[in-house]
C-alpha cells in the first residue's frame, strides 16, 4: 500500500474518520476542502497534505475517497472516473437511483472501481453475527429487529434538508437496511412509518419493515434524537434454533438467547481501516469486496422505498424505484 495515495474529499466527521484509517494503513493522504483554511488545518491535524483545488487532487491521487454531503456524491464520482481514478464513496452511494446508476455505469466505462462504504459489514460484532447465522447457529431465520439512534445533526445542517440527505432512514438507517439484506436476502417489499420532531423535522424517527424474498421480515428503526444522545445500535435475530442479540452500549457485545457472550468487541479492530484495506485489495484484483457499488445502490433503493411507503401509507417494492 506504500505506493497508494488517497485523495480524501471533505473534512467533516467521515473525512476525519477515513483519513485516520488511511494513515493507520500507512497510506499517504491528500485532502481537498472548499475552504482552503479548513483544508490546511485538517491536514496539519491528521498528517495529510492539503491541495488547493480538486483538479490537483484528481491528478495526484491514485484513489479518490468521497466524504462529502450525499447530494454531491454523483458529481464528484463522475469527475474522478473521468480522471481515471478509482472511487470510494461514503454511504449513501447517491441521493437518487438515477445518480447511483450513472455513477456505476461511468466508473465501469472508465475502467475504474467504485466502492460503496457500507461500513457496517466490517464491524466485528456484525461479522460475527453473520458468521454465526451462516454456520447454522440460529437455524432458519424468522424475525430480525434493528435499531440505530444518534443525536440529531441539527436543523442548521445539510442533514436536515431532506432534498440533500434523504432524511434519517436514508442517511442513518441505511446501515441496518444493508446489513439486513446481507444476512436475510433480497427485499421485495418495504412498509415505512415516519415521525418528525417539532424543529424543522428534527428529531425524527423512521421505521421500515422489510419483507425478504424468502418471507422473513426485518424491522429497522432509525432515530435522530435530542442533542447529546449518544450513538447506540442494537439488534435481535431470531431463528428456529436460537437467538442472537447485540447492543453497542456500554461496550459492543453479541450474546445468544441465554445471555452467554458470543463476541465482545475490544475495539482493537478499526472497521473503517478494514474496509479500506479490502477495497485496495479489490482494486489490485486479489479479493472480491464483500460490498459492491450495486449493493450500495440496492441499499439506497430499500431506504427510498421506506420513505415512499411512509408517504403513500402502503408497502413499496424497491424494484419499482430503480
Amino acid at each position: 500500500m506504500s505506493d497508494t495515495k488517497a485523495g480524501v474529499i471533505g473534512t467533516g466527521e467521515m473525512g476525519r474518520t477515513h483519513t485516520r484509517a488511511w494513515r493507520a494503513l500507512g497510506v499517504d493522504v491528500l485532502v481537498y476542502s472548499r475552504s482552503a483554511e479548513r483544508g490546511q488545518a485538517f491536514a496539519a491535524e491528521h498528517g495529510a497534505t492539503a491541495v488547493a483545488d480538486l483538479d490537483t487532487l484528481l491528478a495526484e491521487a491514485s484513489v479518490v475517497d468521497i466524504c462529502t454531503p450525499t447530494d454531491t456524491h454523483a458529481e464528484l464520482t463522475l469527475r474522478a472516473a473521468a480522471a481515471g481514478r478509482h472511487v470510494i464513496c461514503e454511504k449513501p452511494l447517491a441521493r437518487t437511483p438515477a445518480e447511483g446508476r450513472q455513477m456505476i455505469e461511468e466508473c465501469r466505462s472508465a475502467g475504474v472501481g467504485l466502492f460503496a462504504a457500507q461500513v457496517l459489514r466490517y464491524f466485528p460484532a456484525y461479522v460475527a453475527a453473520r458468521d454465526a447465522i451462516s454456520s447454522g447457529r440460529v437455524g432458519k431465520l424468522e424475525k430480525l429487529t434493528f435499531s440505530r439512534i444518534n443525536a440529531s445533526p441539527g436543523s442548521d445542517t445539510w442533514f436536515a434538508d431532506v432534498e440533500r440527505s434523504g432524511g434519517v432512514l436514508v442517511d442513518l438507517g441505511i446501515h441496518d437496511l444493508d446489513f439486513a439484506r446481507w444476512i436475510a436476502g433480497d427485499v421485495t417489499s418495504v412498509a415505512g412509518t415516519y415521525e418528525e420532531g417539532p424543529h424543522d423535522g428534527l428529531p425524527a424517527r423512521h421505521t421500515a419493515t422489510l419483507t425478504h424474498a424468502g418471507g422473513v421480515q426485518s424491522t429497522v428503526t432509525a432515530v435522530w434524537d435530542v442533542a447529546g444522545t449518544p450513538l447506540r445500535s442494537t439488534f435481535e435475530i431470531v431463528g428456529s434454533e436460537g437467538v442472537l442479540r447485540f447492543d453497542s452500549s456500554p461496550t459492543p457485545v453479541l450474546t445468544d438467547g441465554s445471555g452467554a457472550v458470543l463476541f465482545e468487541d475490544d475495539l482493537s479492530v478499526d472497521p473503517y481501516a478494514e474496509q479500506l484495506r479490502e477495497f485496495l485489495a479489490a482494486i489490485e484484483g486479489t479479493v472480491e469486496p464483500r460490498v459492491t457499488a450495486e449493493d450500495g445502490l440496492t441499499a439506497l433503493l430499500i431506504a427510498l422505498a421506506g420513505v415512499e411507503s411512509a408517504r403513500r401509507g402502503e408497502p413499496v417494492d424497491p424494484a419499482t424505484l430503480a
